[in-house]
């Protein structure tokens, strides 16, 4: 009988998408919007597990899980926290709460059902033991982890070396045990290296990364500069490094993928990218400016054995000039610093001197400033953007208004939003298809909808 699941979130999206995440893997799942609303559906159906936001109106997660304690025929539900700062309540509320774990907002379906299978297993194997399962290490007055401390390893270089190698052995931990402990007893090899394989996230390596380059310290290294975004921002990091004048790369990682900026004294010489949406793929800018065709872009990609950069091929094959690609990789770096300034989590590292022969050659030198404020004027229109509308919404035409206005007054880019919407696609399916800048995408269907040439669809 699968699992099954109550996700207590006062955001309807999220709701959603984390039910669809774990539907999609078997387990039965209900939701509500907050504390008192989750009180109210265990008053009638029992539940294996409870993911539960932290933050939320009415009563929020520390509430919900305080009260559930006081009721008897609750302290043995397994209880996650979800919230933006999962490290920090995961030492300072999980004893108080009496909660397994905690995970952090935003994650990918990975991360979540490695979360969820982990703390199934643990209250499964504690619940058929006929005891509670063990609280977690931290002292519950005040919230200090309990483990061996190694911050009074004092100067010595052997000494930092030993206390750096045993935190990169628990950071290597914590990456890899869920995705193991998650595993049937009953595993062979190849099992254990798609685990690892799944559990070494971008976001991950690159902070395991930077604990390991921490070794080196008494050899010398070039990374001097590393952090958690959440706590230092990307444009923080790029307006020091151009106050200083530094060349070198900065590679910066989310579960999401990677991008690395090359630096040239200060200014931004071209940006790369592993793994984030096709959105950001040199290819699209080359189709939205009329250099090519989609049919010969793709027949190029197909055919290009050599595996050389797309813009070099093209220049070779007479597809495409210099001048042409060097505007197209100016369009495409400057998206990724603007994609970076939003992301609100994740792990950098700064490299000095270090860069590859295509930032030389290419050498954009585009102003860190004008991209960062650029970046913070995109991040304001976003919010205006999402409280607009649901990205799971499904939008319809208004078509009287449509014909009042005439598709003369519109745009190419309008006009193919236009007519990709068609009172079954949502939002989210809108933007995919179109293939185009989702900023740019979603800002249309913004102006559509307050224009009234668009409408939600009446659930």
């Amino acid at each position: 009988m699968p699992a099954r699941i109550l996700v207590v979130d006062d955001s309807p999206t999220i709701r959603k998408v984390v039910a669809s995440i774990l539907e999609r893997e078997g387990y039965e799942t209900s939701s509500a919007g907050d504390g008192i609303e989750a009180l109210q559906v265990l008053a009638s159906s029992t539940f294996d597990l409870i993911l539960v936001d932290f933050v939320m109106p009415r009563m929020n997660g520390f509430q919900f899980c305080r009260e559930l304690k006081t009721r008897e025929n609750f302290t043995g539900t397994a209880i996650v926290l979800m919230s933006a700062k999962g490290d920090k309540i995961r030492g300072q509320f999980l004893q108080q709460t009496g909660a397994i774990d905690a995970i952090t907002k935003p994650f990918d379906a990975r991360g979540l059902l490695a979360v969820v299978e982990l703390a199934l297993k643990k209250f499964l194997e504690a619940k058929s033991k006929g005891s509670l399962l063990p609280p977690p290490l931290v002292d519950e007055e005040s919230g200090a982890s309990m483990r061996p401390s190694a911050t009074d390893l004092g100067n010595d270089p052997v000494a930092r070396r030993i206390k750096t190698a045993t935190e990169f052995a628990a950071a290597l931990t914590k990456v890899l045990g869920p995705a193991l402990a998650a595993m049937p007893d009953e595993i062979g090899v190849a099992n254990v290296g798609e685990a690892i394989y799944e559990a070494i996230t971008p976001e991950s390596l690159l902070s395991l990364t930077s604990l390991l380059k921490s070794l080196e310290s008494a050899h010398g290294t070039r990374q001097v500069l590393s952090g958690d975004i959440s706590v230092i921002t990307i444009a923080e990091v790029l307006q020091l490094l151009e106050l200083q004048h530094q060349s070198g790369t900065l590679l910066v990682a989310t579960r999401g993928g990677e991008v690395s900026l090359f630096l040239d004294r200060g200014m931004v010489g071209l940006a790369r990218s592993r793994g984030l949406r096709d959105e950001f793929l040199l290819g699209r800018y080359l189709l939205e400016s009329g250099i090519l065709t989609r049919d010969t872009l793709e027949s190029v990609i197909k055919n290009n054995t050599s595996r050389r950069p797309l813009g070099e091929r093209l220049m070779e094959l007479g597809l495409a000039t210099e001048s042409q690609i060097r505007a197209a990789l100016e369009r495409q770096t400057s998206e990724l610093v603007y994609e970076l300034v939003r992301w609100k989590s994740g792990r950098f590292a700064f490299e000095v001197g270090v860069t590859d022969e295509g930032a030389q050659h290419v050498a954009l030198r585009i102003p860190v400033t004008a991209l960062v404020m650029e970046g913070f004027r995109r991040v304001d229109e976003w919010r205006l953007i999402e409280g607009t509308f649901d990205f799971d919404e499904v939008l319809y035409r208004d078509e009287l208004a449509i014909d009042r206005l005439g598709s003369t007054d519109l745009t190419q880019q309008e006009r193919i939003v236009l007519e990709a919407i068609d009172g079954e696609k949502t939002v989210r399916e809108i933007v995919e298809e179109t293939k185009g800048n989702s900023f740019e995408l979603c800002k249309i269907l913004y102006q559509f909808v307050n224009s009234r040439l668009v409408r939600r669809k009446a659930a």
